[in-house]
């Protein structure tokens, strides 16, 4: 599927940030979500060492610049507060959802204090990334991306407050990318939120594909998180504390980052195009819906199916993640696209 890319707007509830990143970010990032782990002289090379002839950025390192994005004005650097600027979606408010929508602003302090869970995730890209950074000096030049991020949707249930905000990127006012992300405000009674749907169109992951009902070239790729896997991961931009302290009466060990989870199953669709093709693909889209936390230390399964075989040099695969040791599905609805790259890998 692919979106229209998101013209520009200034409704109630849009940002416009920005944020810049260096290949040290790249690499962090890769490294964030195992690139590597298994073997540092293979495919993966390539992300996490910038002398490789064909260094690049992981596809979906976008994701995690949403986190560390920030109005220019502000510029910071180092560890940012949780939530950050982008969830804070208006313009003078603090807190993922804006007081507009809470039917007592008095209600904004116990927002503060409740869990925020990453539910689904679609990403779309709608040009390359220019190649930049091209230059002989040895010095690591940052690369510059403008960010507009809207809330979508906010649906009060019983289990908390569902908000759906899209996210559109730019460079040098072409639109990249695009992304969508549903989060879950754990608690946040129904009776305290006012309902609302824009009129934009929200990416569906409620496809009825699913690797137990295609058989044409399965694979399967096991990884172990590591003890510091959330500790790397979160030096990307997401310092949400429940992916280090765990959550309150929580007897597991700490919630894994949902991207780096996305992360750990893009790498495994990469791994599952290498072996299947000998063309150089690149990833347009990927969406999936997280079901069940990963822990730290677990064990998990990606299963990755083609669901078709390289019509017009377009790929589709499908996929799920499961914990390795209980069978227990942790994403689901996972749908990926690649396509032919028809020019060389962009170097940054």
């Amino acid at each position: 599927m692919i979106m229209t890319a998101s013209k520009r707007d200034d409704s109630p509830t849009t940002k416009h940030l920005v944020v810049n990143f260096t290949k040290r970010d790249l690499i962090l990032y890769a490294l964030g979500i195992g690139c590597c782990s298994e073997d540092n002289k293979g495919e993966e090379l390539r992300f996490v060492y910038e002398r490789h002839p064909s260094f690049q950025m992981f596809p979906t390192f976008l994701l995690a610049m949403y986190f560390a994005a920030e109005s220019k004005s502000k510029g910071h650097s180092g560890i940012r507060p949780f939530p950050p600027e982008s969830m804070s979606l208006s313009r003078n408010e603090s807190g993922i959802i804006p007081t507009m929508f809470l039917k007592n602003a008095d209600d904004v302090q116990e927002l503060k204090h409740l869990p925020i869970l990453h539910m689904s995730q679609s990403l779309v890209f709608h040009n390359e990334i220019l190649p930049l950074n091209t230059n002989t000096d040895g010095d690591d030049h940052p690369v510059t991306i403008d960010l507009q991020t809207r809330i979508l949707s906010i649906r009060p249930r019983s289990v908390g407050t569902f908000v759906t905000t899209e996210t559109t990127y730019y460079q040098e006012e072409s639109c990249i990318a695009t992304a969508q992300m549903t989060a879950l405000v754990f608690g946040l009674s129904p009776e305290k939120v006012v309902s609302w749907q824009g009129s934009d169109k929200i990416v569906p992951t409620n496809t009825n594909l699913t690797t137990k009902n295609i058989a044409t070239k399965k694979t399967m790729h096991e990884f172990n998180i590591p003890p510091n896997a959330a500790l790397l991961y979160r030096l990307s931009g997401d310092y949400n504390p429940i992916h280090v302290e765990g959550t309150d009466g929580d007897n597991h060990d700490p919630i894994l980052h949902g991207l780096c989870t996305m992360g750990y199953a893009a790498r495994a669709i990469l791994q599952h195009m290498k072996r299947f093709s000998k063309r150089d693909m690149r990833m347009t889209e990927i969406r999936c819906n997280f079901v069940k936390p990963v822990f730290i230390g677990d064990a998990i399964r990606v299963e990755v199916c083609c669901v078709n075989d390289g019509i017009d040099d377009h790929v589709s695969v499908c996929f799920c993640v499961y914990r390795s040791s209980s069978g227990e599905k942790l994403v689901d609805k996972g749908y990926a696209t690649l396509l032919q790259s028809k020019t060389a890998a962009s170097r940054l």
